[in-house]
C-alpha cells in the first residue's frame, strides 16, 4: 500500500512540479515537503496543510488525511459527540469477517440515500 510521502511525490510529479513549488504554493519549506515525500520519521502535516496539498494537487483530501493517519476534523466532531459512534468504534474490532460484510453492505446502502 502507497505511503503518504509516496502518494504525495506521485501527484507531484504527476503534475511535473517540483519539491519547491509545491512548498511555496502550499505554505510551507521545501525541506518538509522533502521529508514528506521520503517518509522521514516526522510528524504528518496538519490537516489545513493536507487540505492544501488536497487542493493544489487535485486529490481527495480525505483520502490523503486518512494515508496520513488522521482523524478528519469533522469525524473527530461525530465521535465525541455521538454515543452510538463511540461504541461502533468500541465493538467494530471484535467483530468478525461476516460481520464486518454485513455491516459494509448497510454503509454502503446508506451512502446510495444521502
Amino acid at each position: 500500500m502507497e505511503t503518504f510521502g509516496q502518494k504525495i511525490r506521485r501527484l507531484r510529479k504527476a503534475k511535473k512540479i517540483t519539491q519547491s513549488e509545491l512548498a511555496e504554493s502550499v505554505g510551507v519549506d521545501f525541506t518538509y515537503i522533502s521529508k514528506i515525500e521520503n517518509d522521514k520519521g516526522i510528524r504528518p502535516p496538519s490537516e489545513a496543510t493536507i487540505r492544501r496539498l488536497a487542493l493544489f494537487l487535485e486529490a481527495d483530501a480525505e483520502e490523503l488525511i486518512l494515508l496520513a493517519k488522521k482523524v478528519p476534523q469533522n469525524l473527530q466532531e461525530t465521535i465525541v459527540d455521538d454515543k452510538l459512534a463511540v461504541d461502533f468504534l468500541r465493538v467494530f474490532p471484535k467483530l468478525d469477517k461476516n460481520q464486518r460484510g454485513i455491516l459494509e453492505t448497510i454503509i454502503k446502502q446508506a451512502e446510495e440515500k444521502v
